[in-house]
């Protein structure tokens, strides 16, 4: 297998024109399902790299590959092309350029890495045991690319089998990386509720029925299906982002808006808690003599790590990087990303690198306007997926010669 140290020499080589790419992704953000001139840049990148690439894949998902020994089989790295419907106001040299569009949570990071990652192993071609795909993905943040690019034959030809990503933190240090055992975040499902009434004057409401008042205890009684009819110690969530009501402050309105979404770590809570928000908001309406109409929208499932992948990649890491900057977390994330549809159909695992700054005040989160990660995290970042895809590659090549 490759020599690691030599690796890293060339990373360092690459690093600040890696760099210049994450900053021209930065300045050019593009919303899901809207990422036409990531695409150009990614297939651009890697034309110029030589490396097969096919694009317009579920909108304007990309993939590249890199043929090693075995052609029929490979190893999958995937990134996030999308930004997010946010007004940056970081201090940045190189801050977005599109008003109201931001990368908040460091997808312009993630598809960095992986050009850089995939500069290196393409340099290794004639060294892997079997071949890469690279999977540069659309619309993570809204309806979700990674199971329409897998229904539309990412994970085909050569076969791949197993399937990493990583993700930036702002609260691990540049340089760490984190991992989780089983599963790392939540299923999700967006909900939306309207609540009908009788629109009247604010002067005369016994005239009308005020959808107001059913839709402010509906927000806070469903919080009661957390609190009294799940047990504690299964996490989920009902989170309401959204309200709206009325035109004007003496007119009773004609119907009230709100949505939400829910979080579970069990698919089996999402049924459940939406069964409850449906009884509780119809009884609620019905006792104020309103109506109302739910609809929901089922998100993204459940993203459990493979245990072997994490055994494996976790080891390795100790060995590249040292035992010191790898962290195991615990906890589950209550966030949800549809890598969770890669994890169903192969072995997956994501992990995190770290980009807090030791010598930053103040650590902005991610979605956040300000979030600024340190750039040093892209060095670590190609380093952990090139080592990482070596790792598998180097235990998986075995399997498919005894086949």
């Amino acid at each position: 297998m490759p020599d690691i140290d030599k690796i890293k020499d060339r990373i360092d080589e690459i690093f600040e024109e890696i760099v210049q790419i994450r900053r021209n992704i930065h300045m050019n953000p593009e919303l899901s399902r809207y990422e036409e001139q990531t695409s150009i840049l990614i297939q651009n990148r890697l034309k110029k790299l030589n490396i097969d690439c096919t694009g317009n894949i579920a909108g304007f998902g990309v993939t590249g590959t890199v043929y090693g020994k075995d052609k029929n089989h490979g190893i999958g790295i995937r990134a996030e092309m999308d930004a997010l419907p946010i007004n940056e106001m970081s201090d940045s040299a190189f801050k977005s350029k599109n008003k109201g569009i931001m990368h908040a949570c460091g997808h312009d990071v993630h598809t960095a890495v992986l050009l850089g990652t995939a500069q290196i192993l393409n340099e290794l071609r004639d060294e892997l045991p079997l071949s890469v795909r690279f999977i540069f993905q659309p619309a993570e943040e809204t309806v979700g690319g990674a199971k329409p690019m897998i229904e539309q034959g990412c994970l085909e030809n050569p076969k791949i089998s197993s399937v990493i990503s990583l993700h930036v933190e702002p609260s691990l240090p540049v340089g760490h990386v984190q991992f989780t055992s089983g599963i790392a975040n939540a299923a999700s499902c967006e909900f939306y509720v309207t609540v009908y009434g009788k629109p009247c004057h604010g002067a005369h409401p016994y005239e009308g029925v005020d959808p107001l008042l059913p839709a402010c205890n509906m927000v806070t009684a469903i919080q009661s299906i957390i609190t009294r009819r799940m047990n504690p110690t299964d996490p989920s969530l009902i989170t309401v982002g959204k309200f709206s009501s009325g035109t004007k402050n003496n007119i009773i309105p004609g119907k009230s808006e709100f949505s939400g979404i829910i979080r579970t770590l069990d698919i089996k809570n999402r049924d459940f808690i939406k069964e409850k928000i449906k009884e509780l908001c119809g009884s609620i309406a019905t006792a104020y003599g309103a109506s109302c109409k739910i609809r929901f929208c089922d998100s993204y499932p459940p993203l459990k790590n493979d245990e072997q992948l994490f055994a494996l990649l976790l080891n390795t890491m100790r060995k590249i990087i040292g035992t010191e900057k790898v962290a195991v977390n615990t906890m589950p994330c209550m966030g949800a990303d549809d890598f969770a549809y890669f994890c169903h159909g192969c072995r997956g695992l994501c992990y995190n690198i770290g980009t807090k700054n030791p010598c930053d005040k103040e650590v902005y989160p991610l979605h956040s306007d300000k979030f600024n990660p340190d750039e040093e995290c892209i060095r670590t970042g190609i380093l952990s997926e090139v080592a990482s895809v070596l790792a598998i590659m180097n235990d998986e090549r075995k399997i498919w010669a005894e086949l």
